[in-house]
């Protein structure tokens, strides 16, 4: 049966220490009433800035049903390597608690799919990986919820869907030995952050995380490709906002 790994960032502890931090920067705010930073940003009707951060995006295997009956396949598994991502922040404000957020921009990953084949002469189970490199354009269009502004800090919420083309997609090469991905791909994504209030600009950093709609493999019928039903994208993108 098909293995999957775990992504290497625990999304579960990642949240629970953004809310702790929250809570207490919220609290030490109105112990110590602050005077507020910037205090008309928020009814600009537009404004720009721009997004850092490390990206962990790797496979979400789902295999087919007959798999143990495949000759010479034992598992499958995925795994990430960290990448960067780059994104351009254009922020429309809709109400007092609500923004619409374009944010395209460039990611470089880079992910690996571990294979452990039986020998059918010896037996023997031995390992080996088909590397996929990528380098995504991504236009992902957001909703962001904001909490009440409690002197320079504010919690949000992110959500919505995610364009991508990857620029280093080898669909169309015929070639037995390459993991063959789809160039295109869509997802829904959401996220949680803060926003920090200073005298020139705005830092928010956040965590966003994604789940592909689409079936990205391209199923060429080798050993690589027989195993698997669906080959779908998931992602977690810790990130700098910078506005």
């Amino acid at each position: 049966m098909a293995q999957r790994v775990e992504m290497e960032v625990n999304y579960k502890w990642i949240y629970i220490a953004l809310i702790m931090l929250l809570q207490g920067t919220l609290a030490s705010a109105q112990i110590l009433n602050i005077q507020k930073r910037s205090p008309k940003y928020d009814y600009r009707p537009l404004h720009f800035g721009f997004e850092i951060g490390f990206n962990y995006i790797d496979f979400d295997i789902q295999p087919i049903e007959t798999l143990q009956s495949l000759p010479g396949l034992y598992s499958i598994e995925s795994a990430d390597r960290p990448g960067i991502t780059l994104l351009l922040i254009s922020d429309l404000r809709m109400g007092e608690h609500l923004n619409l957020r374009f944010t395209p921009g460039i990611s470089y990953t880079q992910r690996d799919l571990f294979y452990r084949i039986t020998d059918p002469f010896s037996g023997t189970i031995f390992e080996t990986f088909k590397q996929v490199e990528s380098t995504f354009i991504e236009f992902p269009l957001l909703m962001k919820f904001k909490s009440v502004r409690v002197n320079n800090y504010r919690a949000y919420l992110l959500t919505g869907v995610k364009f991508m083309l990857d620029m280093a997609s080898q669909e169309k090469v015929d070639d037995p030995d390459l993991l063959r991905i789809i160039k295109s791909d869509l997802s829904y994504e959401f996220g949680v952050g803060f926003d920090f209030y200073f005298d020139y600009f705005k830092f928010s950093p956040q965590i966003k995380t994604s789940f592909g709609i689409n079936n990205v493999l391209v199923n060429d019928g080798t050993i690589y490709t027989a195993g698997i039903d669906q080959l779908q994208t998931r992602a977690v993108l810790i990130s700098f906002c910078f506005e």
